[in-house]
């Protein structure tokens, strides 16, 4: 991370400070629809946590995020961000605040990836010197190399030109950012890493972030809250990943988050978290980090035959995972709901 940060710097981390978002019975309607799009929709997410929205086709969850910067204009309710509605807001200084990163990525072609990154900086007066300096700040945060930013977007992978859209999304260092199924054209290789990395990057700059998505596992790992909407844009069930997983409000959520939930509520769980047996220089040839999930685990141990896994962080021998312990974790769990 370079020492000096080129955009804001109002927050504790060097970057400008996120704002709490609010959603207070915002409803869009179309002319001559049966139905609205979005019913009434009322949540708040705080100030520097990611808030997934997901949901079947048609719930009205992308109608929702582009509500927020008013490329969908409300038709009653409100929206608040950092306590000040949208509605009066003049558009173009509202969108500049909001980072937005779509899953086609939306690159300018025949521009330079800096040039692209600049965007917003260049519409927001900033001089060439600074300009040049958060480009390469930026290349750096998103993990790529300087030297990209002369190349032009046909000339980089699906992944990199992901990170650029980000990058972009950053580049005047908004409080607040919206993304919709920003992974979801990429394969399941590079879409987990992705996902991985905007997680670190999160955890550097805490941001809020709307996060638009239709695959509920992919929900339950972004998110730190979760909306669930069901046709005709109505909101299910609003609360953390473990909440929805462990107390779904009613069958359609249940039936939405799906029958293996229980499987599901191991990838909030680390291995550090669970009752190791003791290591007593036990020989396994499975050694995996504490920080992996168990979900992640008993993948590994499932794969090694059903080895057991000698639990490590750094140098430190942590204890044992056996399959057995998960299996004995998924039976408590199922106890307590």
């Amino acid at each position: 991370m370079p020492p000096t940060h080129t955009a804001q710097s109002e927050g504790p981390s060097g970057y400008r400070e996120a704002v709490e978002l609010e959603f207070a019975e915002a409803t869009k309607r179309y002319p001559g629809a049966d139905s609205a799009a979005v019913d009434g929709l009322s949540l708040t997410v705080p100030a520097g946590e990611i808030c997934v929205l997901v949901g079947p086709s048609g719930c009205g969850k992308t109608t929702a995020m582009r509500m927020v910067n008013r490329m969908i204009d409300i038709s009653s309710g409100d929206i608040l961000v950092g306590g000040r509605s949208v509605k009066g807001r003049n558009v173009d200084d509202l969108r500049r605040e909001i980072g937005y990163v779509i899953q086609q990525i939306g690159l300018f072609p025949h521009r330079t990836i800096a040039d692209n990154i600049a965007t917003v900086p260049r519409l927001l007066g900033w001089d060439r010197e600074r300009i040049s300096a958060r480009v390469a700040e930026l290349l750096e945060l998103v993990s790529l190399e300087d030297e990209l930013r002369e190349r032009y977007p046909g000339q980089l992978s699906g992944g990199q030109r992901q990170r650029v859209g980000v990058a972009r999304a950053l580049a005047a260092d908004p409080p607040l950012m919206l993304m919709d199924e920003p992974f979801g054209a990429i394969d399941p290789i590079n879409r987990e890493r992705l996902q991985d990395e905007f997680l670190r990057l999160q955890s550097e700059i805490r941001k809020t972030v709307v996060f638009v998505t239709h695959d509920i596992d992919e929900a339950i790992k972004m998110g730190d809250r979760v909306a669930i909407l069901r046709e005709g844009g109505r909101l299910a069930q609003y609360g953390t990943p473990a909440e929805v997983l462990t107390r779904p409000a009613d069958e359609f959520v249940a039936r939405f988050v799906g029958a293996d939930r229980a499987l599901k509520r191991l990838a909030l769980s680390r291995l550090a978290d669970m009752d190791l047996e003791p290591a007593d220089g036990a020989a396994t040839a499975l050694r995996l980090p504490a920080s992996m999930s168990v979900r992640d685990a008993l993948s590994e141990m499932l794969a090694a035959d059903a080895a057991p896994a000698l639990v490590v962080d750094g140098d430190r021998e942590l204890g044992v995972a056996s399959v057995q312990a998960v299996a004995d974790l998924l039976a408590r769990e199922a106890a307590r709901t």
